[in-house]
């Protein structure tokens, strides 16, 4: 649906208006859509025919459009009737609709599962009527219609014919006033953004940004996408939040999504916005004259996974199980929820959405689903934009349009590994055993369970060869990867042949075939590159190893797109990640399919003097040498504890930084030392255990790309010494050698593109954690022969690019009391 709210119209389609609800409605999408989808354009065909055999005189398919207004508004409208026969005493309009429940229904059935299939023929009358069709023989608003609704049971063939009685015809009046309703709320919504007046971010500018907002409106006058690349600390988020609500006040979008991939990013996100929220204030204008001095500058909502939000004894997301999944329609009507969206210009948080859930019996999920599209602002995780199995949530509300959509990419440098790890597909032998007993216990297609069994079967044999040598042992062989794809591809073309009973499958049942569908459509795809391996026994993995060209294809039907990073070199590489690189290198001219770019990087002068940065010549990380180093290492963090602690130490594993732990507690026991827990916990939880360990321990040890070393904002100050061991680079796997040869092929340097840019990268994230304004200050010490490597030297930050050796113990000395 596309809506003009200031020329109060709205285009959509025949089938988009009479499936139009305010509130959210699950269905199950996936391989069921598809197949419902499937299933019915052939039982239309098939009726089709035995019409035209019987001699019925049906016109099929039939194209209609036309305008119809509506308290002020204009609704254009088109779409096909599935059949349609002129008469001059009654015209005879037929819609064909296929059902998994049994046939004959009655209206109140149809009304409550079904309302969409009335209302479609409605609205096909009422353009006729409004058309004049001449084909109709004389006046049509004389006409007697003839409205019939064809249902077809998909299991048996059986049909059921409904004529629809004058007793319909409320419904057409009622669902107007809906949607105009709906399109109503739109125009206020967007009156009280154009009323906005915004103020700076930050009351007194922090350094460096004291011309970023005229810096990024010039970029987005040339540029639809603009990477704003700035160290940890310079308050890129606010930046960002200021610019786009300028973007909402000046009419250049209708709506802000903000996506980032971690849960930290979403909290400082939301505090940086609510601040600048509460700083706007309505200004007056035409269109905002009737606005309460009340109504909130923007409203905004925070999305939650599913998971968070379940309020039932299991976490199985369907209506077979879940009874706040069942009879939503109904439950709906008498909720009274609409006016939880309108208090408040904060998200609703979870403890009131499941309250809500309790009350009405709807789950707090849905509840969600029905308010976001009456929010001004988005924010969410990258899933929601490019994940297949989260997307929907987005795509499926009324009114989203991705080109009056301005996107907030943080954390950018993450969206690469994000997208590709989203369309990443894993399969295992026990849950494709469990499925195909759920498959033969709803007594579904022989051919299905046939394939399901090779699928096993390919799990068994395949997911269990024999090792061979360090680089290959996950590696599947040719034929059994060439069987398996096959497979793959059968299960998902029978999902789309085959009837079936979604409806009665066990909820892992239907997130398998879910996920054997979407791995098929991604091989189909080519945006995306997969390589099969094997990382355990009776186990496949799917990987995607370049989900570039999807990255482009998204981002470009954007109103404009900003993304936010301290870490995006070497810029070449990270373009050709996200499918933006120009042709021929960075001084060639961009495709044309690829929107053009903009890079700021505005200056953070406090941090030219906050590093003192050294290369350590005397060790080497690398597996095969790091225990023969160990006693070095270790010392080295126990001098530099002794001259200016805390220390905070970064490796880049979590066993390699055990081995370290239990060497200084050995050798060193005069210190106190702490390893970073394994697990995350809360970003609360992890601020607590930063700060109490910081006050108390002379060193800290962190996992280099953890989230207690990038996903925290607590070091900034806090380390009077940090040692990063170890360039970080991925371990040598199957995968990582089949990224390597894939760039390779690229013409890239495969080794440069597969390790050491994504191990400098966590490096550079892991040092600009540590300061983040003008007081800090650091000395950092890298910790292998390697950092010396120009290779490896010239993907680090400028300033981390030390001409600082350590050569031998008293070089350290030196270096730290300097």
């Amino acid at each position: 649906m596309q809506i003009d709210a200031r020329n109060r119209q709205a285009t959509l389609s025949v089938g988009e208006f009479s499936a139009f609800t305010p509130y959210a409605t699950p269905g199950f999408g996936g391989v069921s859509a598809a197949w419902r989808a499937q299933l019915g354009t052939e039982w239309h065909q098939r009726i089709q025919r035995e019409s035209a055999d019987a001699g019925e005189g049906m016109q099929d398919e039939v194209s209609l459009s036309g305008a119809l207004a509506w308290r002020n508004w204009t609704l254009h409208l088109s779409g096909r009737i599935d059949q349609f026969k002129a008469s001059p005493t009654a015209p005879h309009l037929r819609e064909i609709k296929t059902l998994s429940e049994p046939v004959p229904l009655d209206r109140e059935a149809i009304l409550e599962r079904y309302p969409a299939y009335p209302l479609q023929l409605l609205t096909y009358r009422e353009l006729l009527i409004q058309a004049g069709r001449s084909d109709l023989g004389r006046d049509p608003a004389a006409e007697t219609f003839r409205l019939e609704l064809l249902f077809v049971e998909i299991g048996s063939g059986l049909t059921q014919s409904l004529i629809l009685d004058k007793t319909y015809d409320g419904l057409f009046v009622d669902h107007l006033d809906t949607l105009v309703d709906y399109l109503e709320a739109k125009q206020e919504r967007l009156a009280r953004l154009r009323s906005l007046s915004v103020r700076p971010a930050y009351d007194t500018p922090r350094p460096g940004q004291e011309h970023i907002q005229a810096e990024l409106a010039e970029a987005f006058s040339q540029s639809q996408i603009t990477l704003l690349e700035a160290p940890t600390g310079y308050g890129k988020t606010g930046v960002a939040w200021e610019y786009a609500a300028r973007r909402l006040a000046a009419g250049q979008c209708d709506r802000v999504l903000y996506l980032t991939s971690k849960s930290t990013g979403q909290t400082e996100a939301l505090t940086r916005l609510k601040a600048l929220l509460s700083k706007a204030t309505p200004s007056k204008s035409p269109e905002s004259d009737s606005l309460s001095s009340t109504s909130p500058p923007a409203t905004f909502w925070h999305i939650r996974n599913k998971q968070e939000h379940c309020i039932h004894h299991e976490f199985r997301c369907s209506r077979q199980t879940c009874p706040y999944l069942a009879e939503l329609h109904e439950k709906w009507k008498r909720s009274g929820l609409q006016r939880l969206y309108l208090l408040s210009q904060d998200e609703l948080d979870l403890e009131t959405l499941r309250a809500e859930g309790r009350v009405t019996g709807i789950c707090p999920y849905e509840i969600m689903r029905a308010g976001l599209g009456q929010r001004d602002i988005w924010v969410g995780d990258y899933n929601y934009l490019f994940s297949p199995s989260s997307a929907r949530l987005l795509a499926d509300q009324a009114d989203f349009d991705p080109a009056r959509t301005f996107l907030i990419v943080d954390e950018a440098h993450n969206l690469p590994s994000r997208v590709a790890s989203a369309y990443t597909y894993e399969f295992s032998v026990h849950p494709i055993y469990a499925a195909l007993d759920d498959l033969n216990a709803n007594k579904a297609p022989a051919a299905l369970r046939n394939h399901f069994k090779i699928l096993a079967s390919l799990l068994t044999v395949g997911g269990n060869s024999p090792p061979r040598s360090s680089t290959s042992d996950s590696e599947v062989d040719p034929a059994t990867e060439a069987d398996f794809r096959h497979s793959i591809g059968k299960v998902s073309e029978l999902l789309n042949s085959e009837p079936l009973a979604y409806e009665e499958l066990q909820p892992d049942t239907l997130e398998l075939l879910f996920q054997i569908s979407s791995a098929h459509a991604g091989q189909l795809r080519g945006e995306l590159k997969h390589q099969l391996w094997s990382p355990q026994p009776g186990t496949f993995r799917l990987e995607c190893i370049d989900a570039s060209k999807l990255i482009q294809s998204q981002l470009s039907q954007y109103n404009g797109a900003l993304f936010l990073s301290a870490t995006l070199t070497p810029l070449e590489s990270y373009l050709d990640e996200i499918g933006l690189a120009p042709e021929g290198g960075t001084a060639a001219p961009r495709a044309s399919t690829h929107p053009p770019i903009s890079h700021l990087t505005p200056p953070a002068p406090w941090r030219s003097e906050a590093y003192d940065v050294a290369i350590d010549l005397r060790v080497d990380t690398r597996f095969k040498s790091r225990r023969t180093h160990l006693p070095t290492t270790a010392a080295t963090i126990a001098q530099a504890a002794e001259f200016a602690g805390p220390t905070i130490a970064f490796f880049p594993s979590y066993a390699y930084a055990k081995q370290a732990y239990e060497h200084l507690q050995l050798k060193h026991s005069e210190l106190r030392v702490a390893l970073q827990p394994r697990a995350g916990g809360s970003l609360a939880d992890r601020n607590a255990y930063l700060e109490e360990t910081l006050a108390f321990h002379d060193v800290l040890i962190l996992i280099l790309g953890s989230s207690y070393a990038e996903g925290v904002d607590t070091l900034g100050g806090k380390a009077g010494t940090a040692i990063v061991v170890s360039p970080a680079l991925p371990e040598m796997n199957f995968i990582q050698e089949a990224k390597r040869e894939h760039h390779d092929n690229l013409g890239h340097s495969g080794f440069e593109r597969a390790y050491l840019h994504p191990g400098i990268q966590k490096v550079n994230q892991a040092l600009g954690r540590l300061v983040r304004s003008p007081e800090h200050k650091v000395k950092a010490l890298l910790h292998c022969q390697r950092f010396a490597d120009p290779k490896t030297k010239r993907l680090l930050d400028p300033l981390y690019q030390s001409k600082s050796y350590i050569h031998e113990e008293s070089d350290l000395r030196e270096w730290l009391h300097k």
